[in-house]
């Protein structure tokens, strides 16, 4: 055999023993990692569902079939305990933490919990854990919540302003009402006394004998400060009419006053129509919560006859009116008197039920 050939076998020897000891801890290793042991335990995060807590964690059965379980209670001496469960099968490919759950009935916020898995090797337990649950609590911005129009108010009467403080301690909160009357070049002032919210944040106020339109907002008494969107309040005329009639006749009388004094301005006899009947239409299916309702349409006048205010008392307090018209339509009449923009607004009366006379018949012609 020559050196070069014992040269080549001395080498593959020396190879051969090398990878034999390299791998011979790697077997080991492999090995250990895989002999059956006692479980490994890991106690988890918790979360809450409905009543109860969902508890989890994860064990390493190190290939033997295991039961694991919780503890759970108001101090480390638990005394509660959840369903076992023995779905860890164990197995020779089984060498992988698995992630485990369990439903722990009545726990509550503070209590402590731990994670226990039992096998052929023995029983263990995971870390000492405490049962907290994060609330999200949904908090709604504080807003004053207002109708979006009010009616005019006649001149003398009572304005009520009527809404609701919505979102977090909207409760019993002390809130004013403030006002500023036309032109609304004056500052914002309190009206009154403040008051109180109710217990689901509604209020009103009440105005007594109001005499200018005004702008009107909220604002809460205390911090933090909140204020409400202007509500503008027209006051109109207060307006009367009265009317009479001929017997048997389109003859009639009508006449009134109109408070304050508005001596020069036009004032309208307007006759209501009458709505035409609708027809039904087929229902459509509606998604719950969003029903909707019939929306009343105010009536709608058509003017017929007109004159102009004046006469005014001495005092020019109150304004007289009175003009003959031949009435042609029945129905049902009102007074409007129209002004130009300034501390009053336009008004109108109640309506008055007018008669007309009966139509004659046409002849036929022979």
């Amino acid at each position: 055999m020559s050196s070069h050939t014992i040269r080549q076998v001395k080498t593959v020897t020396l190879l051969a023993l090398a990878a034999l000891a390299l791998a011979t801890p790697l077997a080991s290793q492999a090995a250990s990692s895989t002999a059956p042991a006692e479980p490994s335990v890991v106690t988890g995060s918790a979360r809450l569902s409905g009543a109860s807590g969902v508890l989890e964690g994860s064990v390493d059965p190190h290939t033997l079939a295991t039961t694991y379980w919780f503890k759970y209670g108001p101090g480390i001496t638990y005394g509660n305990e959840t369903t076992p469960h023995g779905t860890l099968k164990g197995g020779p490919n089984e060498i992988d933490p698995e992630k485990v759950s369990a439903v722990a009935p009545g726990i509550k916020e503070g209590w402590h919990y731990v994670l226990v898995a039992s096998n052929e090797k023995g029983l263990q337990e995971g870390r000492d854990h405490v049962f907290k649950v994060k609330v999200k609590i949904k908090t709604k911005k504080p807003a004053f919540v207002l109708d979006k129009s009010f009616p005019p108010t006649p001149l003398g009467s009572t304005f009520v302003l009527s809404g609701t403080l919505t979102g977090t301690g909207n409760a019993n909160r002390a809130i004013v009402l403030q006002a500023t009357p036309y032109p609304y070049t004056a500052a914002y002032t309190a009206v009154g006394a403040p008051l109180l919210t109710g217990p689901t944040g509604a209020f009103s106020f009440r105005v007594a004998g109001l005499t200018s339109s005004t702008k009107f907002r909220v604002e809460t008494a205390s911090a933090p400060l909140l204020i409400s969107k202007i509500v503008p309040e027209q006051v109109s005329v207060r307006v009367v009419l009265k009317a009479k009639q001929a017997p048997r006749s389109g003859l009639v009388r009508l006449y009134g006053t109109v408070t304050p004094a508005e001596v020069g301005a036009h004032i309208y006899f307007q006759l209501e129509k009458v709505a035409k009947p609708k027809l039904e239409k087929p229902g459509k299916l509606e998604k719950p919560g969003k029903e909707k309702g019939e929306k009343e349409k105010p009536p709608a006048f058509a003017t017929k006859f007109a004159t102009t205010i004046t006469h005014a008392t001495k005092t020019k307090t109150i304004s007289r009116f009175s003009v003959i018209v031949n009435v042609s339509d029945a129905g049902h009449y009102r007074a409007f008197v129209q002004l130009r923009p300034g501390p009053l607004a336009s008004g109108t009366s109640s309506t008055v039920l007018l008669r007309a006379p009966k139509k004659k018949a046409k002849k036929k012609k022979a």
